[in-house]
């Protein structure tokens, strides 16, 4: 287990070192629009883990479980966590086209 665990920190360790100028900044498109859908989805983090307890509920073992409310919570996850990581992408591939000087292809 040790192994695999070095070998995760070494990938994490040469991605931060490697990365570019377009890297880090589609990284901080995302983490932006993260933190601006998070406001507007969740509203503070009280709000958040109340979403993760409904949906993470099972049906059969709990007496309180409502189906409506189970797939909302998990859809707004998935949809938020969707919008920020699509966020970096389009940011990464954007970004040169918008920017040329700074952003090189």
């Amino acid at each position: 287990m040790l192994k695999s665990d070095l070998e995760f920190f070494k990938i994490i360790y040469h991605f931060f070192a490697d990365g570019t100028r377009l890297t880090y900044a589609a990284m901080g498109v995302a983490v932006f629009v993260a933190c601006l859908y998070f406001g507007i989805f969740f509203s503070d983090f009280s709000g958040f883990e109340e979403d993760v307890d409904k949906a993470e509920k099972i049906p059969i073992v709990d007496p309180d479980y409502d189906y409506v409310e189970s797939k909302w919570s998990s859809g707004k996850i998935t949809i938020w966590i969707l919008l920020s990581v699509g966020s970096g992408i389009l940011a990464y591939h954007q970004l040169p086209d918008w920017f040329p000087q700074i952003f090189k292809k």
